[in-house]
This record gives C-alpha cells, sequence and structure tokens, in this order.
C-alpha cells in the first residue's frame, strides 16, 4: 500500500519553490565555470575551477533543491509539522545562494576576504534553514509513526549536514588566513559528510516515498526501507574514522558502502522496470541514470587502487546526485503548483493536469540534454580536450531545467501568492 500525503500540513508554496526555482541556475554558473575553464577542472580535485564547480553544484544547485524537498516533505510525507517559523526559511534561500556565489568566487580568485564572506554568509543560511527544520524533524507524533524510517532518514541527512558544514567553515576559516587545520583528513571528511552522509541518505530516504508515488511502482520492501539508510550512513562513518586514523582496513567499510548502495540501486531499479504502468512514467530515465551511476560511483571509489578522483566525483554529483534531482524537481514543482490551484480554485474548475503545467515532450528533451551533458563530462576525464563542450551542455540542460520549472509559476503566480 502506498502512503498517502498530508497535505493539511504543507508551508506556503512560495517557501520550498523559492528554493526550487533558484536550484537550476547554479547548474548554469556550474556548467559555465567548466566551460570557460576546460581541461583545468580536470586535472585535479584541488584545482580551483573544479572547487568552485564543485560548490555551485553541492551547495548551489544539491542544497538548495534538498532543502526545498525537506520543507514540503517533512510535513506531508514524515507527518512532521512544521515547528520553526517559514519567515527563517524564506531568509536562508537567499542567503544560502549568496554564499555558494561567494564561495565559488573565492575558490576562483584566491581572494581571503571572499572566504572569509562565505564563512559569514553561510552559517547564517544554514543556521536559519536548520532553526526551521530541527525543532520539526525531532519531535515524535502519532501521524509519524508508519513513516519513522523516512522521518529518521531525513533526520540522519541533516546530522550529517551539519557535520559536514562545521568541516567546510573550519576549512573556510584556515583559507581566510585562521586557524591551521588537518587539511587533507577535514577535506576527505567534509567530502564523506556531504555526499555519503547528506546526500545519498537524503535521496535515498525521499526516494522510498517518491518513487511508488510518482513513478506508479509498488512500494519498496519495509525491510530495506527501515535498514539501507542506517547501514550506509554506518559505512560512511567507518570510512572517516579509519581515513583519521590512516588505517588501510578503511577498504573494507567503503567496499561495504558500495555493496550496500548497489543492492539499493538494483532494488529501486527492479520496481522501476516492472511498474504497474505499461508506458514509461514521467521522470523515470532520471532515475535509472542515477541508479547506475550511484552504484559506478560506489564501486570506482570503494575498489582498492581505483579511479581518479575527478572521475568519481563527475560520475557521483552529474550522474547520481543532479540527475536524480532534475528527475524530482519535474515532479515537485508541478505538484506544488497544482496543489495550490485546487485549493483555490473554485469547485466546479478542475485544476489543470502536471501534463498542462509542464508538458511531458519537455521533461524528455530536457533529459536527452543531461545525459549528453553527463556523458560527455565522463568523457572529459579521459579526454580533457572536451571540458568545455560537456561545460556548455551541462549549462544547457539546467538552463533548460530552470525555463521549464519556472513556467508554470509565473503562469499561475497569481494564485501561488499568499
Amino acid at each position: 500500500m502506498r502512503r498517502a500525503l498530508d497535505t493539511s500540513r504543507l508551508p506556503p508554496p512560495t517557501v520550498p519553490l523559492a528554493f526550487l526555482l533558484a536550484a537550476p541556475w547554479f547548474g548554469v554558473a556550474a556548467g559555465g565555470v567548466v566551460a570557460w575553464h576546460g581541461a583545468a577542472v580536470f586535472a585535479s580535485r584541488w584545482s580551483a575551477p573544479a572547487l568552485a564547480a564543485v560548490h555551485l553544484v553541492t551547495l548551489g544547485f544539491l542544497t538548495m533543491t534538498m532543502a526545498g524537498s525537506l520543507l514540503q516533505m517533512v510535513p506531508a510525507v514524515a507527518g512532521l509539522p512544521l515547528r520553526g517559523t517559514s519567515r527563517l526559511a524564506v531568509w536562508s534561500c537567499p542567503l544560502l545562494g549568496a554564499g555558494a556565489a561567494l564561495l565559488a568566487a573565492a575558490f576562483l580568485s584566491g581572494h581571503a576576504l571572499l572566504f572569509a564572506l562565505a564563512g559569514a554568509v553561510l552559517p547564517a543560511a544554514f543556521g536559519a534553514l536548520l532553526a526551521c527544520l530541527l525543532p520539526s524533524l525531532w519531535q515524535r507524533t502519532r501521524a509519524a509513526a508508519a513513516t519513522a524510517h523516512i522521518a529518521g532518514g531525513m533526520r540522519a541527512a541533516v546530522a550529517a549536514l551539519l557535520a559536514c558544514v562545521s568541516a567546510g567553515l573550519l576549512l573556510a576559516g584556515w583559507l581566510a588566513g585562521g586557524p591551521a587545520v588537518p587539511v587533507l583528513p577535514l577535506v576527505d571528511t567534509h567530502a564523506a559528510l556531504g555526499l555519503a552522509g547528506w546526500v545519498v541518505p537524503l535521496v535515498m530516504a525521499v526516494s522510498f516515498q517518491v518513487i511508488p508515488m510518482f513513478q506508479a511502482t509498488d512500494p519498496f520492501p519495509p525491510l530495506a526501507a527501515r535498514a539501507l539508510v542506517p547501514l550506509v550512513l554506518l559505512a560512511s562513518a567507518g570510512w572517516i574514522a579509519g581515513r583519521w586514523l590512516d588505517a588501510p582496513w578503511r577498504t573494507v567499510p567503503a567496499l561495504a558502502g558500495a555493496a550496500l548502495v548497489t543492492g539499493y540501486a538494483g532494488l529501486a531499479a527492479s520496481l522501476l522496470l516492472r511498474r504497474e504502468r505499461t508506458r514509461t512514467a514521467a521522470g523515470t530515465p532520471y532515475w535509472l541514470l542515477s541508479l547506475a551511476a550511484l552504484a559506478g560511483a560506489a564501486w570506482l571509489f570503494a575498489w582498492p587502487g581505483g579511479a581518479a578522483d575527478v572521475l568519481v566525483g563527475v560520475c557521483f554529483l552529474a550522474g547520481c546526485a543532479m540527475s536524480a534531482v532534475n528527475g524530482m524537481l519535474y515532479r515537485i514543482v508541478p505538484f506544488l503548483v497544482w496543489h495550490r490551484l485546487r485549493a483555490r480554485l473554485p469547485p466546479h474548475v478542475p485544476a489543470p493536469k502536471f501534463a498542462e503545467l509542464i508538458a511531458p515532450s519537455r521533461l524528455r528533451t530536457q533529459c536527452r540534454w543531461h545525459a549528453a551533458a553527463v556523458a560527455v563530462l565522463l568523457a572529459a576525464c579521459a579526454v580533457p580536450s572536451l571540458a568545455s563542450a560537456a561545460g556548455l551542455l551541462l549549462a544547457l540542460a539546467c538552463l533548460r531545467l530552470g525555463l521549464d520549472l519556472a513556467t508554470p509559476v509565473l503562469r499561475h503566480r497569481h494564485s501561488l501568492a499568499p
């Protein structure tokens, strides 16, 4: 049985939509950095253009989307009413955008002042967001009992985000001229917390609801839905501990984590491929690309003597995380618009269908652009001369996404207003 959404507790749609509509433009900016700097982005994960592009994707594209999704899904999916004021979330969106832009500019220019400014703006952004989310996530309600595993995954992901931000602020302070820090293990911890602690568990927890709901599949098996996120987090914690100890056994939790996410990817793909509908549901190609890239990135990272860091990063960020987010945005934004219209329109006037808000043909076109960008980005890891073309494709795909999402919101802006 699929879980029904509790739409009575949703915040005003303008709150999550501010995050969701801003996210694609950071993807455009990241693609622009890759296109402009070309092969330098793929030379090393330590290159300034690579760090700028990565943080535009992680802070601007991914975190913006996941913050907006959490503000909608904590009350609707987990059954936990938002207890923090929505004004805090409204302030968080521009602060997060400004912090991401400042940090990218700091990496590209090397100016300590920009690192200091980013280190001041980003804590304010995350502080406002977490002040809205934490009181909600840590409350216990009867309505949340049936979705305890989803709420638990959200809690764990937000806790990992808090630790990731703390590590990042230490690094930003050092780059701004502050106290020395153990750079190499702290950078690896920051990346592991952000990707394997924040992005992967949250995408997994959300997918337990959105894949059955939006892709018309059977629900995930209860045992898998309860156990996968905690086990992935345990493997991540084991790898982080091994990294700080510089212990060779850290390969063991890395391989265990790769096996776990591969099992999740295989399970999710099997649900998608044997769905109840005979016709492919909108967004399914994004999920299949994301799941394949997730398994590939995990094994490339975990296998002893495996692939270069740049290839792993491209496979995970562009192939896995951005693909899943693209697919979810094409479903979540129309849902928010549709739900608001249904509540505002007179009873005798039907709300428009999803296909009338964003035509499926537009989704399919953007999916092809995004898949092409992922393919060329992966090829550029071996042939750096393709880097500029890859960045241009990524920018165009994100531009198309941003325009597609903005169209129904602008068309119905009067109905969406508070």
